[in-house]
């Protein structure tokens, strides 16, 4: 994975070989934007007892659509608006290979 950096070099997302994921892509720094092949979707990283406001709104409304959430010990990968043929599992996936990824880069 070739992580994508800010002007400040902080990473802000990261290609791979079939697509590329973004950590925010609204104005209010919310979700992010994940492209896998044919398939893209939204995502969030959540903590029901440290989520700001904002995110606690988006996760409220994004439960009652079709969603998918992954609870790694209290912090949720939250993906939703999928559009393509690509499994949540799938791009659950690529976005803990990208967390890890980023994760690493700080160690």
């Amino acid at each position: 994975m070739e992580m994508i950096l800010n002007e400040d070099d902080m990473v802000v997302g990261a290609r791979f070989e079939n697509g590329t994921i973004q950590d925010y892509i609204d104005k209010d720094k919310t979700y992010g934007l994940l492209r896998v092949e044919d398939t893209t979707c939204n995502w969030f990283l959540f903590n029901k007892d440290e989520s700001e406001e904002e995110l606690q709104k988006l996760y409220n409304e994004v439960i009652k659509k079709e969603h998918f959430i992954q609870n790694n010990f209290g912090e949720e990968i939250v993906v939703f608006n999928r559009q393509g043929e690509k499994s949540f599992e799938d791009l659950v996936k690529k976005i803990d290979e990208y967390l890890g990824d980023e994760l690493g880069s700080f160690i």
